[in-house]
This record gives C-alpha cells, structure tokens and sequence, in this order.
C-alpha cells in the first residue's frame, strides 16, 4: 500500500479492517476512549455533509464527555476555512485537544476539498486531521498523493474494485488511542482478529489496475460530454448539485429535478439498465429526504428530488454516449 501512496512507512502505521465505517470509528472512538481514560475531554469537529459514520458518532463522543461541532457548506459545497479555524482555536484555548475529520470527496456530490486546505488548517491550528479518503481513489486525477503533513487517511476497498467487506487506513505512529477491538497483537494491536487475507489481496489487485489504466483526461472528458448535455436537456427545471465549486471529482453527477419523484426516476433507470443512487432510503425503501442536500441549504422537496450517478474510473468517451443514449431517453419521456 506504501507503494501506491506517497506516504513514508517510517511515519505511518498501516492497518486493515471491515472498511471505512469501522476505519473511520476506530479513529475517532479509539481516540475518545483514550481521553476518557485520562479524564481529559476532548473536542471534535465534523461537517455537516460528512459521511453518516463520522455524523453518527455524535452521541457517543458526547457520552464520553466531549464536545462535538459541525462546520456547515453552502450550496457549492464549500465551507469558512477562516471560521473553522478560529472555532478550533477557540477550543484549543480552553485547553482541549481537537481532532478534525476532513472529507477528501464528497461521496454523494462529488465536491473536492484539495488537501491544501487541510495542510493550512494542520499548519495553523496543530489539530489532528484524519482525511475520509473513501472515494479518492481512481476519482481524482492525483489520488495517490496524500499529505504527510496530515494523520490518518481512511479507504474502502469496494469503491474501487476490491471486494466488500476490506478496507485500510493509515494512521500516524505517535498518535495514542485505544483499539476499537481487544483480544490479540495481530497488526500491532491496532485491529487484533484474524486478517481477511483474501481480502487484502483484492485491494492490491484493484489498485494495480487503476494504476495501469487509468486515463483522468480521458473520464474527465466523457463525464464533461454527459453533464454538458445534461444540463442542456434539463434547462432551468434541475440543476447540477456543486457545479460552481473549486474542484469536482471526474465521475459523479448529482441532480436535482424540481418537482420529480426520486422513486420513480430510479425505476425508469433501473428498467433502462443504468444504476444509480436516488439518495437515503430507510428500509423500507421509501425515499427519504437528503440529509446532504437539506445541509447544503436544498429544500425538502429538492432533497426528495435528487439522482446521482457515479460512473466507473474507466469510463470512455464510448461508455459515455452510450450513458447519455438512455439517460436522454428517460428524460425525453418525463421532462415535457
């Protein structure tokens, strides 16, 4: 995996686990337990458009006695680096140690905070900052690159090819936290249980084949293909969510079409062959409204209303026009 990244081993521990939602806990818990066991509190500071696994632990760092605080975007999907940092710093004053998850790529509107901003806020505020690299991979034109000014950066292995169930982080060796698991010493007592082997293999199979084939130019160009039409078809009855912001990843399109029902919109597709997301859903497979969208400043209706499409890493220019094909033709049939 070191070989992938630009990360140096002597810096970094490696660690393998379930995937990013078990990554993600063992950051953040590990490291509330710790402090819970020093009677020191700490603080935490999450986005609001942050992945459910980082939103959700909201509860159980408070019952631990910290605080938690989230940072809201706008509807660009970009946030107050300037406001962020004083908040921290505020924290910092009243002698708390704060930690800060940074979501690399949005994994449903696809917006890209450039690990500059997390270098800047690392520089100015010394805060622990582990990166939500779940959907870098394959995804952005320098997905190898990685920070080493920053602590932790967290991946799993199926949103990029690998199987379900095996992910990785790496973590910086002089951070101190408890292990979300006990009972062993495998991978140094950071995730003790038996390795899935197989797993790990497929990760570096996945890996070795973005490495060879993948062509940013190439995906950039035939995601552009696809939006630009869409956003002719579409005109002023939808918008591209985050069109306007800084920086994009080159395979995610997320709408939003005032008016329609994402239910229904998904089932044309489905019938049409093309997959994709039409935002949260309960078990009962009712269509929610979209906790993004609605934290981005969207309405309730416009969250209800909302299609994303992700295509693959290896998307062609052909792969596109052959998309647009039937995302043209279920529209044609709703958009009257």
């Amino acid at each position: 995996m070191f070989q992938t990244f630009s990360l140096e081993p002597s810096e970094f521990n490696l660690f393998y686990h379930s995937g990013a939602t078990e990554g993600i806990n063992t950051f953040f818990k590990g490291v509330a337990f710790r402090k819970f066991k020093e009677k020191k509190a700490a603080s935490f500071f999450f986005s609001a458009v942050d992945h459910a696994c980082v939103v959700q632990l909201k509860v159980d760092l408070e019952s631990l006695g910290h605080s938690v605080h989230f940072f809201n975007v706008n509807l660009d999907g970009a946030f107050n680096v300037d406001e962020l940092i004083k908040n921290i710093k505020e924290e910092q004053s009243c002698g708390r140690e704060v930690f800060l998850n940074f979501t690399y790529v949005n994994n449903e509107t696809g917006v890209h905070w450039p690990l500059t901003i997390a270098e800047s806020i690392k520089e100015q505020t010394n805060a622990f900052i582990h990166v939500d690299a779940v959907q870098v991979v394959g995804k952005i034109r320098n997905w190898r690159y990685l920070s080493f000014k920053l602590d932790g950066y967290t991946f799993s292995g199926h949103k990029f090819g690998a199987l379900k169930g095996i992910g990785f982080s790496f973590i910086k060796k002089d951070l101190e936290f408890s292990p979300l698991l006990t009972g062993g010493n495998q991978q140094m007592g950071i995730r003790p249980g038996t390795e899935n082997a197989i797993g790990v293999y497929t990760l570096k199979l996945a890996l070795e084949e973005i490495k060879e084939k993948f062509n940013p130019t190439e995906l950039s160009d035939a995601k552009d293909f696809i939006e630009t039409n869409l956003k002719t078809l579409i005109g002023d009855r939808g918008v591209v969510v985050g069109v306007k912001a800084q920086q994009r990843n080159l395979n995610t399109i997320f709408l939003v079409l005032h008016g329609q029902k994402a239910e229904i919109l998904g089932a044309k597709f489905d019938m049409m062959g093309v997959d994709l997301s039409t935002g949260s859903a309960c078990s009962s497979g009712i269509i929610k409204e979209n906790r993004i969208l609605m934290s981005m400043g969207y309405s309730f209706e416009d969250s209800r209303s909302s299609l994303r499409f992700s295509f693959s890493p290896l998307m062609t220019m052909a792969d596109a026009q052959l998309y647009f094909e039937k995302i043209q033709t279920i529209f044609n049939s709703i958009l009257k």
